[in-house]
């Protein structure tokens, strides 16, 4: 995350973008103001088409279902085409590549890991008639089986001053790996950084869930933990915030008292069924917050 040299945007090419400013979908806008550099950072846009009936499973008489599926991948192709134009003329080093599969994650997470891609970004496509923001099965899988940075975005743009909120458990509460507290903070201070912006970071503990402890003593115990984690990085005092509440509550009326931008999150694996949990934290919040969130695994950089 701390350089940005290669950046894979999934673009759903069958949604119509005209009514979108510039003509372009809002996970694409928010890589462009990534780019730190036109003609260094290569952007890449994919697109993962399946049509059931254009697969080879299904049967029918009379269509030649090899020609529908490759017109159905040039329109996809081609309506990343103009993207690719439009951000060529503007100085961008930019291409595009269209795939099919079933699941779609699967051939998503192989084209990121042969990019070389440092980030990937995807839209949550929620669901939109639940008040709160569900994530898709794809963006669920994607958590959980991208080896790579993950940046779902939602709808709402980001502002100014951008902000970023990370999330870190410093005593290891919840058999957190030691090292990915530190990859979070970085990530989210090197994003902050790269946008102009303020990282803030906070450490939620519940006193009242331990009623048996000394009065006070969970309280010392989180601080000192956090204190000690923060020693390691530049980030102003004030920035830095320890709070009396459940985790997943704390994230959620937080992001809304700073103005977040952003959530940093990061998803491992609670047994050997690593494909089925992510995380207990994560998992609560990663369903309902409004904003967008950046994934961040233990074996990343």
């Amino acid at each position: 995350m701390e350089n940005l040299q290669k950046i894979m945007v999934v673009i759903d090419a069958n949604e119509d973008y005209s009514n979108a400013p510039d003509g372009l979908p809002i996970e694409l806008r928010k890589a462009l103001q990534l780019v730190q550099d036109k003609g260094q950072t290569e952007l890449k846009l994919i697109s993962v088409g399946y049509e059931r009936y254009l697969s080879y499973s299904f049967r029918s008489i009379g269509y030649d279902y090899t020609k529908l599926r490759q017109e159905y991948l040039t329109r996809l192709k081609d309506a990343m085409g103009q993207m690719v134009e439009k951000l060529s003329a503007d100085g961008y080093n930019i291409s595009c590549e269209v795939g099919w599969a079933h699941p779609r994650y699967e051939a998503i997470v192989k084209m990121a890991l042969e990019f070389g891609a440092d980030l990937l970004i995807q839209h949550c496509r929620a669901f939109a008639k639940l008040k709160n923001l569900h994530l898709t099965h794809e963006s669920w899988n994607l958590v959980k089986h991208c080896p790579i940075p993950l940046l779902l975005v939602k709808d709402e743009n980001w502002f100014e001053p951008f902000r970023v909120m990370v999330a870190v458990d410093p005593v290891h509460s919840h058999n957190k790996p030691l090292q990915l507290d530190h990859k979070l903070i970085t990530a989210a201070d090197t994003f902050a950084r790269n946008m102009g912006g303020a990282c803030h970071v906070i450490h939620a503990y519940a006193e009242t869930a331990r009623p048996f402890a000394p009065a006070g003593q969970i309280k010392e115990e989180h601080e000192a933990a956090f204190k000690e984690l923060m020693s390691d990085f530049d980030i102003p005092a004030e920035q830095c915030h320890l709070i009396d509440a459940d985790p997943v509550d704390a994230i959620h009326s937080f992001e809304k008292t700073i103005g977040a931008d952003v959530v940093v999150m990061g998803a491992i694996s609670r047994s050997r069924f690593s494909e089925a949990l992510v995380g207990s934290t994560a998992e609560a919040v990663l369903d309902y917050v409004k904003i967008d969130i950046l994934i961040i695994k233990p074996n990343q950089s």
